[in-house]
């Protein structure tokens, strides 16, 4: 599915959905749409098939989804590179985001083409590399599986989780930053504030001219679900930060 805005895009956001979840479903849950219009980009909104995954996840702990080249990574590429190439959208235009198995995906994306993203979002997402198979997967939910911080990637990013996620263990927010930040020479600042009625823990890490390169929102209270989504899609609670707010401002969709 593929939202274009009423004047020429000038970016393109590619929004990976979870399981259980399509493509509609997911554009309704996080109001992508709406801020898409306000801020001028396009948002191609990817469907996994019942036939590739039974529970509609993108196949993240799989080794051959897991390389540049092959599987769904590459055809996730294929289209993109399709509405860049239809909507005449620059190179350094285009980011990546997803929730829990799509914000696996987005991580693996991010890793293996790192030319090509210019942001990335993980909402409620584990590790790279920290699964290579069901079981494993399970495991890394749970916060239990190996991982390496060297396993990054290079794109600035934005990583939200709810710190009462019964789906995705909070533990795999920190590893996720850890990742993000692997091998910058980035200087840190943590703070607490309150937003849409819920307390958060931000943490932000900024390079040598002070731009935030990895931005860490760990939300206390919120479960698995899209924070400040819309009731209208699954895995969604109105409560907290807005997460697409947060999102498009990170990646620089849209104005403060």
């Amino acid at each position: 599915m593929l939202f274009v805005p009423s004047q020429p895009p000038r970016a393109l956001l590619l929004m990976l959905h979870g399981c259980t979840q399509n493509a509609a479903d997911f554009a309704r849950g996080t109001r992508m749409n709406e801020w898409a219009e306000r801020g001028r980009f396009a948002v191609l909104y990817p469907e996994q098939s019942a036939e590739a995954n039974a529970r509609l996840c993108w196949n993240w702990f799989t080794k051959g989804h897991q390389q540049a080249g092959a599987g769904e990574p590459e055809f996730l590429l294929g289209l993109a590179r399709k509405v860049m190439e239809e909507h005449s959208i620059p190179a350094n235009a285009v980011s990546v985001a997803g929730l829990s198995a799509g914000a696996c995906m987005a991580a693996i994306l991010a890793a293996r083409y790192p030319d090509f993203f210019a942001g990335v979002g993980l909402h409620s997402g584990v590790p790279l590399g920290a699964a290579s198979n069901v079981v494993g997967a399970l495991l890394a939910m749970r916060g239990m599986s190996r991982w390496a911080k060297n396993q990054g990637w290079s794109a600035p990013t934005l990583v939200f989780h709810g710190d009462k996620d019964n789906v995705v263990s909070v533990k795999n927010a920190d590893r996720l930053r850890q990742q993000a930040c692997f091998g910058r020479e980035l200087s840190s600042r943590e703070d607490s504030l309150e937003e849409g009625g819920r307390r958060v823990r931000r943490g932000l890490y900024s390079d040598a001219q002070g731009r935030v390169q990895v931005e860490s929102w760990v939300v206390e209270g919120l479960g698995h679900a899209w924070s400040g989504g819309s009731p209208e899609g699954s895995w969604t609670d109105s409560q907290g930060p807005d997460a697409s707010a947060h999102l498009v401002r990170f990646l620089g969709l849209i104005g403060e």
